[in-house]
């Protein structure tokens, strides 16, 4: 559960006043043809000619993230806006997707029209081209996307974290302990995993306390040894 949630649950919503986080709208399109891109994976963008800071070749990873080539879909309209579309039936594959995500905040607001900016960030930035098919549109907004770090981060979470522990609850995770800096999925495994030896054992939560050690070294003192 967010840290901010659980503060407000437990009547102490004044913790939480330092921590901030942005909101990330998510545009999939799927698209019939072949992947033109190789094996890029996910390309981030700096430039000022697209609303997403990230693009991720979604159908790189898994052939079952798109449909079977022989489905068969209809053509809901082309890269280039203007272009109408003359044969509407359904017709087979292959395919292939790309997921976009837009950083929304109170220092960057996200128009209403983001799926067709980002559609057009697309075509900017070469990820498509202006007869490619799109076959599909998806979109979400997810409220809470990404923990932000800033300069009141640390003394909010130095109140909020002991708090939370005087009541018996380890708040842990991304948004449960809100250190972006060690919140992949590998991180959160890990603390996760100290979290539990914590309150079995006592033992140091490494990974959570000093992120800039737990990032700048391997972990080769922990490990697992299967019972004989």
């Amino acid at each position: 559960m967010s840290l901010d949630l659980t503060l407000e649950m437990v009547g102490r919503p004044d913790l939480a006043e330092g921590l901030q986080f942005s909101s990330t709208h998510v545009v999939g399109i799927g698209i019939r043809g072949v992947n033109p891109h190789d094996t890029k994976c996910w390309l981030y963008y700096p430039e000022d000619n697209c609303p997403f800071y990230r693009c991720t070749v979604f159908s790189l990873y898994a052939q079952k993230n798109c449909p079977e080539e022989g489905r068969q879909l209809p053509t809901q309209r082309y890269g280039r806006k203007d272009r109408r579309v003359e044969d509407a039936a359904a017709r087979p594959g292959p395919y292939w997707s790309l997921m976009f995500e837009v950083a929304e905040s109170k220092y960057k607001p996200v128009s209403d029209d983001v799926i067709e900016e980002t559609i057009q960030g697309a075509l900017n930035t070469k990820m498509i081209s202006e007869d490619d098919e799109i076959v599909s549109v998806y979109y979400r907004r997810l409220y809470r996307g990404y923990p932000t770090p800033n300069l009141d981060r640390e003394a909010a979470l130095e109140k909020a974290l002991p708090f939370l522990r005087s009541k018996d609850v380890w708040s842990r995770g991304r948004f449960g302990s809100w250190r972006y800096e060690v919140a992949n999925q590998d991180h959160s495994c890990m603390i996760g995993v100290e979290a539990v030896d914590n309150m079995l054992y006592g033992a140091q939560e490494f990974t959570l306390n000093y992120p800039n050690k737990a990032n700048a070294s391997k972990n080769q003192d922990v490990t697992y040894t299967l019972p004989q």
